[in-house]
């Protein structure tokens, strides 16, 4: 089960099992969408602007409370090195928080990111990640242009 924190912050603006969980901003189109096939229990919390409100973060945070996953999602224009350094600013600021979910990061952009393979904050990132998942057959980080679609 999600923390009275999540559960009972007003920055939450759900925590249900309903069937699909979409983030997106209005006026964007970029769109984050998981489908949830086996009803379980989500939270979705508003990240940006609400839970975290000075300094670096990425825009809304999804809580799958039965398996303890965390989803760090970030809706971007094109720079992709730039919504990780959110997402990793964002897994800092709520570690304490979320300790016992595996944690993972999704950026969804609004054009293809040309990548860049070596990218250092890449690398960092998902070694982070591994480090607090340890093994795990789920992505560490996910970025797609347009939207990015999920099922868990």
């Amino acid at each position: 089960m999600c923390n009275d924190l999540f559960r009972k912050s007003e920055c939450t603006e759900y925590c249900d099992n309903r069937r699909t969980i979409v983030v997106k901003d209005s006026g964007n189109s970029q769109e984050y969408r998981v489908t949830n096939s086996s009803k379980k229990e989500f939270c979705k919390i508003r990240i940006d602007g609400c839970l975290i409100i000075e300094g670096e973060k990425c825009d809304y945070l999804i809580l799958d409370c039965q398996d303890k996953l965390a989803f760090f999602v970030e809706l971007k224009g094109h720079d992709l090195k730039k919504a990780l350094t959110q997402i990793d600013s964002s897994i800092s600021r709520l570690k304490d928080e979320i300790q016992n979910f595996k944690i993972y990061g999704r950026v969804v952009l609004n054009r293809t990111p040309t990548p860049n393979i070596n990218s250092s904050i890449e690398i960092k990132l998902k070694k982070r990640i591994k480090q607090h998942n340890g093994e795990d057959n789920r992505e560490f980080l996910k970025y797609m242009s347009q939207v990015l679609q999920e099922s868990i």
